[in-house]
């Protein structure tokens, strides 16, 4: 067989066109792209469920990342759903057809009932460059209050809110109240007559705004820590005015603030007019305007940082005697 001859065989096996080379480089072009190599990420197990531990524990998870393609698979980045759940691979760089492990944490503790946080592994992988890893179960406490903080809310002036019951959860059934102490005296603590609650009486407040207190419950099982009880509680005052004190930034200027509106409600006053408003220690001259809902809107106006003085505030005169003036007070943050 001559040159000629085999020229000819050769391309006879394609489809000829006028230049007879064109379909042959377009074939081999295709055929070097499909056989371009590429890694492929595979795990066996994508979700671990756990069941149930206790919520003092750090459950563990080892998945197991493979590489099923024909190029080294890179791990980017893995990222978590939570602070409480930490993950590192045991290699970032996977070859063809090797594999490692991912050992995923997380920290119950702080949690209770069910979880489901998410571990995202971010790869060079061209078909799943994002794969999203799970851990769930239940985060079931020993011992806990439930519930396991308890606010009164805002106290009517007349009608005293009703005794509050707390009581003792988690799977450690044979736990009891031994004692409990309030840090606050205006929040009185006792406990119930089955061993596993508390009842906590209506708070004593003497002075409008907020008050918190912190009781703490030990229990009759040696190794376990006291539990903590936060309670929450708003006294009302003769009016509500909000925001209760007027902030700005030190580094604005005159020209960018803006007015300000301070919204003044009726609380147990039964009822109030405002007879004036002025600006002391600052810039500015205040108006109000009373709304046919029977609130008060404040304009504030612009003031400028630079002018403000150490006790400056927005004097609210009103018709009270209990209380005539009401100060809101203007900050500058720094």
């Amino acid at each position: 067989m001559n040159r000629g001859q085999c020229h000819h065989c050769f391309f006879g096996l394609f489809p000829r066109t006028p230049c007879g080379i064109v379909v042959v480089v377009a074939g081999l072009s295709l055929l070097s792209a499909t056989a371009a190599p590429a890694p492929r990420l595979e795990v066996p197990l994508t979700t671990y469920d756990f069941g149930w531990r206790d919520a003092a524990e750090t459950v563990t998870n080892r998945f197991v990342l493979r590489n099923t393609g024909t190029a080294d698979l890179h791990l980017r980045s893995i990222q978590t759903s939570c602070g409480c759940t930490r993950a590192e691979p045991t290699s970032r760089v996977i070859a063809p057809g090797a594999e490692t492990i991912l050992e995923v944490h997380l920290a119950l503790r702080g949690l209770q009932g069910q979880q489901r946080k998410a571990v995202s592994v971010l790869s060079n992988d061209p078909k799943t460059p994002n794969l999203t890893l799970w851990i769930q179960g239940e985060a079931r406490a020993a011992v806990c209050l439930e519930p396991s903080a308890f606010s009164f809310g805002r106290l009517p002036p007349d009608t005293p809110p009703a005794t509050a019951m707390i009581r003792l959860g988690g799977y450690l059934t044979t736990a009891t109240i031994t004692n409990a102490v309030s840090d606050n005296p205006a929040f009185p603590v006792s406990l119930g007559a089955d061993g596993r609650s508390l009842l906590l009486a209506p708070p004593t407040l003497s002075t409008p705004g907020a008050h918190r207190a912190t009781i703490t419950v030990t229990l009759s099982c040696a190794d376990r820590a006291p539990l903590s009880l936060p309670v929450y509680a708003w006294m009302e005052d003769l009016l509500r005015i909000h925001p209760p004190v007027l902030t700005y930034r030190a580094n604005q200027k005159t020209a960018a603030l803006a007015p300000r509106t301070i919204i003044v409600k009726r609380g147990t006053a039964p009822q109030f007019q405002i007879t004036a408003v002025r600006v002391e220690g600052a810039s500015g001259e205040a108006s109000f305007e009373t709304r046919p809902d029977g609130t008060v809107h404040v304009q504030v106006p612009a003031i400028g940082t630079n002018t403000v003085t150490p006790g400056a505030a927005l004097v609210i005169v009103t018709d009270l005697p209990e209380r005539p003036e009401w100060r809101v007070p203007i900050r500058v943050q720094k």
